[in-house]
């Protein structure tokens, strides 16, 4: 099974990440294997595929959760998981790492700040995000939550961002606004989605990248 990248890239910028013959291999057999990328500094990626073909893995991996079994990641020059930790965030992992919906959208934002030194204002001004913060989560409409979820993420600061399933419960509309917001981010960005078509055709100068090859 194949995923794919479709990468908008920063002009002139340097690298920033790359991956040799990542692979992660579980007792029941490979979730991913010989994934190669190469991104630069401001570049928006977004990884294709179909359910099941190890997207959501990867990018634990590529955010330094997740440890593979076989190949090389470095990060901004970093090779330890660790290191990595602290250059990329999850804003959202389907299934693993995903916003309360039962809570409204203030205690989310008081929840990331005590946390950590984080400036949720400034984070959603970037991406043009507007949501009432006496919402409860699970009301708000689709691409609010997943930008709320990247909002708290990059509110951090981070080297690289990652979102998973951008298009889940999206319309094309709402999937294309998500597109553009994370292209005003301001950081390197990986995402993944089952929709290359609207991926590719939310922005201008959105180039095909690198391939990015999975198998079971």
């Amino acid at each position: 099974m194949a995923t794919e990248a479709v990468t908008e890239e920063a002009d002139h910028e340097p690298e920033l990440i790359r991956a040799e013959q990542l692979g992660l291999r579980t007792k029941r057999g490979w979730v991913y294997q010989g994934i190669d990328l190469a991104l630069t500094t401001g570049s928006v990626t977004a990884i294709t595929g179909p359910a099941g073909s190890g997207r959501s893995m990867l990018l634990l991996t590529l955010a330094g959760r997740a440890k593979p079994t076989t190949g090389r990641l470095v990060v901004a020059g970093q090779e330890r998981r660790s290191d990595i930790r602290q250059l990329v965030a999850v804003a959202r992992i389907t299934g693993a790492v995903e916003l309360e919906p039962e809570m409204h959208v203030i205690d989310h934002i008081r929840e990331a700040e005590l946390l950590a030194q984080r400036d949720y204002r400034w984070a959603a001004g970037k991406i043009g995000l507007d949501v009432d913060p006496t919402a409860i989560v699970g009301e708000l409409a689709t691409d609010d939550t997943v930008l709320l979820a990247v909002a708290l993420a990059l509110a951090a600061r981070p080297e690289v961002l990652v979102v998973d399933d951008v298009d889940i419960a999206a319309t094309p509309t709402q999937q294309r606004r998500i597109w553009t917001a994370l292209r005003a981010a301001g950081t390197t960005v990986i995402a993944t989605t089952v929709d290359a078509e609207i991926a590719a055709d939310a922005g201008a100068d959105v180039q095909q990248g690198s391939d990015v090859h999975a198998r079971d």
